[in-house]
Parts: C-alpha cells; structure tokens; sequence
C-alpha cells in the first residue's frame, strides 16, 4: 500500500514537470539577419539622384547593436559649390511604433512610439569651392524628431521588403527577452 501511494503522489508531479517545460517559440529571424536584409536592401535600394547629380542621396545602415541602429544619410548637391552633408542618425528600434511604419511613395518614414522625441541626428557638412578649397559648414547642433523618413530609388518590391525586415526588427526588439534558470 506504501508503493502505490507513492506511485500516486509522484504521478501528479511527473505530469506538472512535464506540463512546465517551455514551449517552443514560432521561429523569427534574428536581428542580426534583419540586420544583413536591411543593409543589403539599403545598398541596392538606399541611393536617390535628382537631376544630373544635382542632388544625391544615399542612406546606409552602419549597424544594429542591442535593439539599437544606426543610420548614415549623406546628401551631396552640386548646385554651384559641392555641398556634402552627412547625417548620423542613432534610435532606438524598441522606442519606434511599429503600427506607424508606412511608406510614402520613395520614403520609409520610421515614428517614434507616442510622438516622442527617440531619434537623434548629428549633422556634419563640408562644401568645396570651384577653387578645390574644402570649407567646414557645419553648424553645431544635435536634433531630436518624432520620425524619420528614410529615402528610397522607388523600387516597390524593395520598399515592402525593408518595411518588413524593420517591422520584424522593431517586434523583435519589443518582445521582453526570455530567462531560464
């Protein structure tokens, strides 16, 4: 009688351990592979021209690092001097509102959750003359905006692929992280 009442107490607490164990998640890229879409789109993609090189844009991703991106925007008119100005562009990608994220015919535009301020850029400029002399033009200052609009060629099919690859960056880096003991 001693065995079977044992038998029936170890029953229940065999059955609650394997009821306990974790499930296991649906697979969803990780940020470093969303990471490599999104530069290779942005490399293919992430280049603008107006006019005959009148104007330039190109944007690059410099890296994804603990929920946290960083963009290169740099723009270069050529009307008179050669005017180059480089952006830096530093969010959060937890800080963004992913429902937001649309595009707008050759734009991304990337909100901040509750119109915060979350995107922080640094600008630097250099403008060289007809003479080849390189002045510095920068005006000291560092913005905050509620968004950001990231430039596009216009290619559709690209837009919809790096709308996805940051959506799925920004869900990623909403989702808490999970802990095992």
């Amino acid at each position: 009688m001693n065995r079977s009442c044992r038998v029936a107490l170890l029953l229940p607490c065999l059955a609650a351990l394997l009821l306990a164990r974790p499930m296991r998640e649906p697979a969803r890229p990780a940020l470093n592979e969303l990471e490599s879409d999104i530069q290779a789109e942005l490399e293919s993609h992430g280049e603008r021209v107006m006019g005959k090189e009148a104007y330039r844009w190109s944007t690059r991703l410099e890296k994804i690092s603990d929920c946290r991106a960083e963009l290169k925007v740099r723009v270069t008119s050529n009307l008179g001097d050669t005017v180059v100005r480089t952006d830096s562009v530093q969010f959060s990608l937890g800080a963004l509102q992913t429902y937001g994220l649309e595009l707008q015919k050759n734009w991304l535009v990337l909100p901040c959750a509750g119109h915060e301020k979350c995107i922080s850029s640094i600008s630097t400029c250099t403008k060289t003359t007809k003479g080849g002399i390189v002045v510095d033009c920068t005006t000291v200052s560092q913005k905050r905006e509620e968004s950001f609009s990231l430039q596009l060629d216009g290619d559709s099919a690209a837009s919809s692929r790096l709308e996805r690859a940051f959506r799925q960056a920004v869900n990623s880096c909403h989702e808490p992280t999970t802990v095992s003991f």
